[in-house]
């Protein structure tokens, strides 16, 4: 038992001393493996250490370059703050000569448009004095004209006629010159005096009542009297050559009438109509009425309207008879056509239109003064109606007055526009010419004569046809123009330098009257 205590004993003892020993061994291992980890831990730590090293003085060089940048960046940044002031500085000069460019710009446009002003005003003074001296030399030369006119008319009732044909010429060209009227009636007398334009023949027994040219036929003209003449004649400068148609006293013809066939219609107040066709007899046809008949007109291509002082009548040309008649609820005192449309007039203030079917359509008046003779001009758009006391009233297209033109004494029994111009004939034996536009309305007595005035026609070359009571036909010239060359191819001599002198004066420079070729 002992021995196996011992045993039990050493046994433990020895399991003791190799539980030691394992444990030492174990200790020994386990230390051995730390020394070794140690090792590996201290080699890795040195040789990280030795990196940490380098890659500390590669921090401590990056630092360094980081804080030379970062001086460098600051003065840098100094540098660009300083360009950035001397940017701004020289960026607010800039600004600064900008604005003192754009000033001075400003008030060199200021000059220039000063100076501009300035020579325009000086410029229209210029010409507000150039004006005012043509002005002036305008006055003083139309003035002149006027002068010399009544010179001349002087000089010519003291039987100086050269002397009064050079006034007269001088007038005509001071006043033309200066765009003067020369239709003022001082002017316009001196030049038909000298001129002596104004031609007259005894062609018919018995007034003229009517004056018509023929179509197509330039310088034929109709004239019928009240003695029972008809006459077809043509007008030379000095002489009338003329042809009688038909006579017979107890016809007192009012008025004619030639359409394009050439065909003559003649009128009589006894109620006798006398056709004058190309190569046939004369046919005379017997009317309604046996008086009072006064006008025969074209109303359309097939009618004439024929007119007694209590009837107008529709006369079929073709037929050769009266196809209807209109009754008039007044005495007829005249006819008047405008725009293809013809009007009655009656005693006192009575207008009908007369309609194509013949219906009449009263119009209102704007007075009660009869009227005698009407003319309308389509250029103008104006009518003229004369009156039997002798009043001239222009009517514009709507029938409204627009102006009465004083200056005749009776009754007016023709009235011709030619241009803007008006020619008025009248029983107060004179004919008078009015410029229709003109402001202050003044009549130029184209000729005064010694009986009636009946009628007038206008010839060509603005020549005037005139009838009388006496039977006698009188030519005219209506054109100054046309006058002033007649009266310079006339003139037989120039001013001596003591006449130019004393009409004209030396502040004018001395021109020829006279033509050179002459």
């Amino acid at each position: 038992m002992k021995i196996e205590t011992k045993d039990y004993i050493w046994g433990s003892v020895c399991g003791v001393l190799l539980l030691a020993l394992g444990f030492a061994w174990y200790e020994n291992d386990t230390l051995s493996r730390e020394s070794e980890a140690r090792r590996v831990e201290l080699e890795s730590y040195q040789e990280n250490e030795g990196k940490s090293y380098v890659v500390e003085r590669i921090s401590q060089q990056m630092e360094d370059i980081a804080y030379q940048q970062k001086d460098i960046a600051e003065k840098q940044r100094e540098e660009a703050v300083f360009q950035m002031s001397v940017a701004d500085s020289m960026r607010l000069r800039a600004e600064e000569e900008q604005r003192n460019a754009q000033e001075f710009a400003r008030n060199m446009v200021e000059a220039r448009n000063m100076a501009e002003e300035q020579r325009e005003r000086a410029i229209q003074q210029q010409r507000r004095a150039e004006y005012a001296r043509t002005v002036a030399d305008t006055l003083s030369n139309v003035a002149l004209g006027r002068v010399l006119a009544s010179l001349s008319a002087v000089q010519y009732q003291a039987g100086n006629r050269d002397a009064s044909a050079l006034l007269a010429y001088a007038s005509w060209s001071f006043t033309t010159e200066y765009r003067g009227n020369v239709y003022l009636p001082v002017i316009f007398n001196a030049l038909i005096l000298n001129s002596r334009s104004f031609q007259t023949q005894n062609v018919h027994r018995g007034g003229v009542s009517r004056i018509v040219s023929c179509p197509d036929s330039a310088g034929d003209y109709v004239s019928v009297s009240r003695y029972g003449e008809v006459k077809r004649w043509h007008g030379l400068p000095g002489e009338i050559r003329d042809q009688l148609l038909f006579s017979d006293s107890t016809c007192s013809f009012r008025d004619v009438y030639v359409d394009t066939n050439q065909t003559i219609y003649a009128l009589s107040y006894e109620g006798k109509m006398c056709l004058f066709s190309p190569n046939t007899p004369v046919e005379t046809l017997l009317l309604p009425e046996t008086s009072g008949w006064m006008r025969v007109c074209p109303f359309d291509a097939e009618r004439l309207l024929l007119a007694s002082e209590h009837h107008l009548y529709f006369f079929d040309k073709a037929q050769k008879q009266i196809v209807r008649t209109i009754p008039l609820p007044q005495k007829l005192t005249a006819l008047s056509e405008k725009e293809g449309q013809w009007f009655a007039y009656g005693e006192g203030s009575t207008l009908h239109r007369v309609g194509l079917d013949g219906a009449l359509t009263p119009l209102e008046r704007w007075n009660s003064e009869t009227v005698t003779a009407c003319a309308w001009s389509p250029e103008l758009q104006k009518l003229a109606t004369g009156t039997e006391n002798g009043n001239i009233y222009l009517v514009d297209l709507a029938g409204n007055s627009m102006r009465k033109l004083t200056g005749h004494r009776s009754k007016i029994t023709q009235l011709l526009f030619h241009g803007h111009h008006l020619l008025s004939g009248s029983y107060d034996c004179t004919v008078n010419m009015w410029d229709v536009n003109a402001t202050k309305q003044e009549p130029v007595p184209v000729r005064t004569l010694p009986s009636w005035v009946y009628c007038l026609a206008l010839g060509p070359d603005e020549t005037l046809w005139i009838g009388d009571e006496s039977g006698a036909i009188s030519h005219i010239m209506i054109s100054p123009d046309r006058m002033a060359k007649r009266i310079q191819k006339g003139l037989k001599r120039d001013f001596t330098d003591d006449e130019w002198n004393y009409y004209i004066g030396n502040n004018l420079p001395r021109r020829l009257m006279r033509q050179l070729n002459q």
